[in-house]
């Protein structure tokens, strides 16, 4: 029995990172591990008026269920006015003790951060987020980065390149079935979170060149930047889903689409979105961005095309080529299943953990 502790700040909320982990660790399978996730509540920053996303109640529930042993950590505050982001006011080291484990998991931005710098002997697997700065600690037995694009990043930030491995992240795809009800022949849509930073005009300016009454725009979430875009483009056969966490909506939402059309300005690194899409067979077409991770995931599954027309072109040829569409679906599905389903995932991350402790 490989025993396992997960140390997050924050641990047990909805962010990202936090997510990731925590799937991760209730993945992993309880006859051969012993997995004790360590998790702080979302304590205020020195420094910073920045707040973390405090503890959710269904997180660790969930967690508990997949057994998990979840332990809370108390922090006063966390300390951003020094490099390791120091938690003052914690319990941690009267609850955790390295001797105690076999392998320690983070979740972190790559910098020195606490508690991290502080356990010199037991064997570390860090999972990085975001790859702008790099640490190269002795017992750091691998640094997991979800694509190509981010090891990149990380080794020319200092990353040492014969740590540095690919795993994308872990995404749960329940079984949903049923769809939203439209006559529509051909559906596109995408969805995203309601955030304007990330927003794309490219897909519905694409989506106006071709709309015609066989087809519709489906969104559920995104920036209001999307309405009001539908508007000033004149585009009649759209609807707008409010944001929502709820898996079935969402998967209803995935069974209605034909296409799926991906757009965000920033780009990816790994998209749970594009993830979800491919578990239900889609072809996907999205554009370039500064970030470039998206690509790598689609593949051949779709297209990434650089500019509205090309992306309008893409759409057009996924209505009039049924076999070409069909093809995308297919490799769209492969993919998943190969490379990207929540079995292939946690079997890589089995593989690692149970090297790093020989």
């Amino acid at each position: 029995m490989i025993k396992v502790a997960f140390i997050k700040f924050g641990g047990m909320s909805i962010g990202g990172t936090e997510k990731v982990l925590q799937t991760i660790a209730s993945a992993l399978p309880k006859d051969r591990f012993q997995v004790d996730y360590f998790y702080t509540n979302g304590a205020p920053y020195i420094g910073s008026d920045h707040k973390h996303l405090d503890t959710e109640p269904s997180r660790v529930e969930f967690c508990k269920n997949h057994g998990v042993n979840c332990i809370p950590v108390e922090v006063r505050f966390k300390n951003v006015t020094v490099g390791t982001h120091d938690w003052v006011g914690t319990n941690l080291w009267d609850l955790f003790d390295e001797k105690n484990y076999d392998l320690i998991v983070s979740g972190r931005s790559g910098h020195p951060e606490y508690p991290f710098h502080l356990i010199r002997k037991t064997p570390i697997i860090d999972t990085i987020h975001l790859a702008g700065m790099a640490e190269n600690k002795s017992n750091t037995y691998r640094t997991v980065l979800i694509s190509n694009e981010q090891k990149d990043k990380w080794i020319a930030a200092g990353g040492p390149a014969d740590k540095a491995i690919i795993i994308p992240n872990p995404v749960y795809v329940p079984k949903v079935e049923g769809k939203l009800d439209f006559n529509h022949k051909f559906i596109f849509g995408m969805h995203q979170r309601n955030n304007d930073s990330i927003f794309s005009p490219i897909p519905l300016e694409a989506y106006k060149k071709i709309e015609n009454d066989d087809t519709m725009f489906l969104m559920l979430g995104g920036s209001i930047k999307y309405e009001r875009q539908a508007f000033d483009l004149g585009i009649k056969n759209i609807l707008f889903c409010p944001t929502t966490s709820d898996v079935d909506t969402i998967h209803k939402f995935l069974n209605t689409l034909t296409v799926y059309a991906h757009g965000r300005a920033d780009g990816e690194q790994c998209s749970t979105a594009i993830i979800e899409a491919m578990s239900h067979g889609l072809p996907i077409i999205s554009h370039s961005a500064p970030s470039m991770g998206h690509a790598e995931q689609i593949g051949n599954a779709g297209a990434v095309v650089d500019n509205v027309d090309y992306y309008a072109i893409m759409m057009r040829r996924m209505i009039e080529e049924e076999s070409f569409a069909s093809t995308c679906g297919e490799v769209s599905l492969m993919r998943y299943q190969s490379k990207y389903s929540i079995t292939s995932i946690i079997d890589q991350y089995v593989e690692l953990f149970e090297e790093a402790v020989k």
